[in-house]
């Protein structure tokens, strides 16, 4: 039997490979990681509306985070662990779609765009991808250029700095540490 979903917000800390990392939880859903331990995660004011979800304590959390960097953790759970509101139709379809890419793997923005069910959107799909509150765990570090690593980290005016990296160089150690290779 499901609880009812009552609305209930907390920050859990999980113990990341970069150190510890702020993660919003709403309702039993993660709501937003924040790469940069000094970041309180944020998240718009609007709710999911699904049941309360599968991720209730920090074990929870650690258990879920660490089975996606193993790559042992399906499209299915990551999308039931995430809250997706504030998002729009378009950045849902994105989402989904960038759930599957499993570790190991890229995908580049046009074919992002293709499963995502709009083939001549990759820029909109970058532009989806700079607003991913759950970085890791919806992984847009797997997301490249047709033409070398891309971006990451959303707009590049933001002073935002994960584990204390460049943005790229991040994404180039993520992608490393799956055994993947990009210029």
């Amino acid at each position: 039997m499901k609880r009812a979903a009552s609305e209930t917000e907390r920050v859990i800390s999980w113990r990341s490979p970069w150190g510890a990392l702020p993660v919003l939880l709403i309702n039993g859903r993660i709501r937003a990681i924040a790469l940069d331990p000094r970041a309180a995660p944020s998240a718009p004011a609007t709710r999911d509306q699904r049941p309360l979800g599968p991720i209730h304590t920090a074990a929870d959390v650690t258990r879920l985070m660490n089975s996606a960097l193993r790559g042992s953790v399906t499209a299915r759970e990551i999308t039931a662990a995430c809250d997706l509101s504030g998002s729009t139709e378009f950045e849902r379809k994105v989402f989904a779609a960038l759930a599957k890419v499993r570790r190991g793997g890229v995908i580049s923005y046009g074919q992002l765009a293709a499963v995502a069910g709009s083939p001549r959107a990759s820029r909109a799909v970058g532009s989806a991808l700079g607003k991913n509150r759950i970085p890791i765990l919806l992984p847009c570090h797997r997301v490249v250029a047709s033409n070398g690593i891309g971006g990451y980290g959303g707009p590049a005016a933001r002073a935002w700095r994960p584990a204390g990296q460049d943005p790229i160089a991040f994404k180039r150690a993520l992608l490393a540490s799956e055994g993947v290779l990009v210029r």
